[in-house]
């Protein structure tokens, strides 16, 4: 039995085949830009939502360390490792927002050059140069952003170092004694946890309304009945 065969398309039919995905094609790669954008959007977000929960985090580690050193109660055992907890429990928090402002990088470079790329294929100067002139805007804010994300970083690594060394003195000589012997220290490390929470709290409000500017889902600030009924609903 012989196998039947299909007949090659005649040329001009290919060639119309063939021009439709491509048209398909660089329609799909010419919308996808923007998209990019929103990306770098979200990565800014994200990043906002992570700095947020390392402040949180900070905030608890400092709360039970104020506990151990005021209100231990007979047993410190208990409170040390509450403490112990939260600790460790800022470091992957501190983690996490180290990745994700490496995310958040990498997501604000690809979105900077896929404007380019959009940069490159315009023919009217006075078009390139408004559009070239509003990249450089977002991309010196998001050299802003970045320094300042790292910044922030850099001042919570120590903070963390400081207290796992007070974990270290306190697994150490876990008696009311040395609690007094670490008053100092301890009352440092709140002193220096208030400005890492300072800082903390204006990057994320910074990234946040990065984010909020870079995004294609307009911002709709809420009326004044939603406002209201915000109110009342917390009440």
């Amino acid at each position: 039995m012989k196998l039947s065969s299909t007949k090659p398309l005649p040329v001009n039919c290919r060639i119309t085949i063939f021009a439709f995905v491509a048209a398909v094609c660089l329609a799909g790669c010419k919308s996808t830009s923007y998209k990019k954008g929103d990306a770098a959007a979200n990565s800014l977000e994200t990043a906002a939502a992570e700095v947020q929960a390392e402040s949180r985090a900070l905030d608890l580690t400092m709360g039970s360390l104020k506990d151990l050193n005021n209100d231990a109660g007979p047993d410190l055992k208990l409170q040390f490792q509450h403490f112990s907890t939260c600790l460790d429990k800022l470091v992957s928090a501190a983690h996490r927002t180290e990745l994700t402002g490496q995310r958040m990088a990498e997501k604000n470079a690809a979105f900077l050059l896929a404007w380019q790329k959009q940069l490159d294929q315009m023919q009217y100067e006075h078009v390139r140069d408004v559009s070239q002139t509003r990249m450089v805007e977002v991309s010196n804010r998001f050299d802003t952003v970045n320094r300042r994300y790292q910044d922030s970083q850099a001042v919570v690594q120590p903070m963390i170092g400081y207290l796992v060394d007070v974990r270290h003195a306190l697994n150490a000589d876990l008696t009311k004694e040395g609690l007094t012997s670490m008053k100092s220290v301890m009352q440092n490390a709140e002193n220096n946890a208030l400005k890492v929470q300072t800082a903390l709290g204006a990057l994320s409000t910074e990234l946040a309304e990065s984010g909020n500017r870079l995004s294609s889902m307009a911002y709709q600030a809420p009326s004044q009945q939603q406002q209201a009924n915000t109110a009342v609903s917390k009440r």
